[in-house]
């Protein structure tokens, strides 16, 4: 889609596991949606918003970067990273550009974990909590929690979106 770009953490190449990394184009710079595991070699952003606290999406986060994250998910022990001079993320709607997109607290996977959903064009940005095919990340790790993910995921089939974008795997037309 015009003034979104992609790069796909199973494609990049990179040792370890990696997450999708979303690129918003605006006239302030670049909005990116989560940071990868510190491999990809990204450029700082205009402003960085962390999906949920796992390593895999924050560790591409560096000093200096303009970076939030849900409170719920400074969590100071592995599979979470939290990155260096991050902030708290609130669940104020974003402007950046043309698009507007609206924060959703989707715990389940983490105490913290948020989809971001642009409703004009109809994009879910879901991080782990919702994958493509209808699978959800997983709820066994430290601060995973099934019965939160089972409403989350009740919560998000109320949700209008045609494209998903994940946190791993393809881009998904929904319908």
């Amino acid at each position: 889609m015009p003034g979104i770009q992609v790069i796909y953490g199973h494609r990049s190449g990179v040792k370890g596991i990696c997450c999708n990394v979303y690129m918003l184009e605006g006239p302030e710079g670049i909005l990116m949606i989560d940071s990868g595991n510190g491999q990809l070699g990204l450029e700082m952003p205009a402003l960085a918003v962390l999906t949920h606290g796992h390593f895999d999406h924050t560790s591409g986060v560096r000093k200096g970067w303009n970076a939030y994250m849900r409170e719920e998910d400074f969590i100071d022990r592995p599979p979470y990273k939290v990155p260096p001079g991050v902030k708290l993320l609130s669940l104020e709607p974003i402007k950046w550009g043309g698009f507007e997109l609206e924060l959703m607290h989707t715990p389940g996977h983490t105490p913290g974990a948020v989809c971001l959903l642009e409703r004009r064009n109809r994009i879910l940005f879901s991080g782990d909590t919702l994958f493509p095919g209808g699978e959800h990340g997983r709820t066994d790790l430290l601060g995973g929690d099934a019965e939160q993910m089972r409403r989350t995921l009740e919560k998000l089939k109320e949700v209008d979106y045609e494209l998903l974008c994940a946190g791993h795997g393809e881009v998904e037309r929904n319908g």
